[in-house]
C-alpha cells in the first residue's frame, strides 16, 4: 500500500466545508454509470449528488431518508440478490459506528465485484489522547464560542460556556467510548481488502470548528505540533 502525502489525499480548497471529501471520492470512483454502495449515508447529500451526476447509487443507513436511492437499515442486512454487485463502495465517517466492524466489512466485500474500489474517510479518536492536539481542539472551540459562534451540538467535541479543558476532555472520552479507534479500523480494512493508498490529515475543522481553520490545522500537523486526526484510505476487493 502506498502512503501518499497528506496533500495527495487531502487536497482541500480553502474554506470548503466538507474538507474536500467529495472531490476525494470522485477522484477514485469509476466513471458513471458505475454502481456505488454508500455505507452510512446520513442526510443523503453525497448519495443524491452522486446519483445526480450519473452514478447508480445505493445508500444504506439505519436512519436513511425515504425513497431512492436509499435503503433504511444496516449494511449487514443487505441481500446480495437484491443489491449489487457494486463497482465501488464509499464510507464517510461511518465505519467507526458499526456494531461489529469485522462482520460489516465481510458483508461489504461480498457485495463488491472483484477489484472494486473501497473509498474511506475516517478519523482516529486515539490521536486526541495527545494533550497538545486536544488543547488545540478545545481552545479553538472556546474562542469561537466566545466570538459569538453557537456550539455545534451534534458534535461530541462541542464546548459549552464555563466548561474547563479537563471536564471537556473527560466528557469527550466518555462520549466516544463506544466507537472504534482508527488503528482498529485500518487493521480490519487491511485484513479484508487490498490496500492501495493511505494518508492522514486535518479533521478537527470539520467537527464543529470552521472550514477557514483548515490551513492552520494543516500547518500545525506538518510542523509536528499536533497530531493528524483524519485519515483517508483506498483499497480494492480481493478476487
Amino acid at each position: 500500500m502506498n502512503a501518499r502525502t497528506n496533500r495527495d489525499l487531502y487536497d482541500t480548497p480553502p474554506g470548503e466545508a466538507d474538507g474536500g471529501v467529495g472531490a476525494f471520492i470522485r477522484s477514485w470512483l469509476p466513471a458513471p454509470p458505475a454502481r456505488v454502495l454508500e455505507i452510512g449515508s446520513g442526510d443523503g447529500g453525497l448519495a443524491l449528488a452522486l446519483a445526480g451526476e450519473g452514478w447508480r447509487v445505493t445508500a444504506v443507513d439505519p436512519r436513511a431518508p425515504e425513497g431512492e436511492p436509499f435503503v433504511r437499515g444496516a449494511v449487514e442486512d443487505l441481500d446480495p440478490s437484491e443489491h449489487g454487485p457494486f463497482d465501488a463502495a464509499v464510507a464517510v465517517l461511518s465505519l467507526h459506528h458499526l456494531h461489529d466492524l469485522g462482520v460489516a466489512l465481510e458483508k461489504i466485500h461480498s457485495l463488491l465485484e472483484p477489484g472494486a474500489v473501497f473509498i474511506v474517510d475516517e478519523f482516529s479518536k486515539e490521536e486526541l489522547e495527545d494533550e497538545a492536539t486536544a488543547a488545540y481542539s478545545f481552545y479553538q472551540r472556546l474562542a469561537l464560542l466566545y466570538g459569538g459562534y453557537s456550539p455545534v451540538t451534534h458534535s461530541a467535541g462541542a464546548v459549552y460556556e464555563g466548561e474547563s479543558f479537563e471536564c471537556w476532555r473527560s466528557r469527550l472520552g466518555r462520549s466516544w467510548e463506544h466507537i472504534d479507534e482508527g488503528r482498529k479500523i485500518l487493521s480490519a480494512l487491511e485484513a479484508r481488502f487490498e490496500g492501495r493508498e493511505f494518508a492522514s490529515g486535518p479533521f478537527l475543522f470539520r467537527d464543529g470548528l470552521d472550514p477557514l481553520l483548515e490551513p492552520l490545522e494543516r500547518k500545525l500537523i506538518e510542523a509536528g505540533r499536533i497530531r493528524p486526526i483524519g485519515f483517508r484510505w483506498v483499497g480494492a476487493a480481493r478476487g
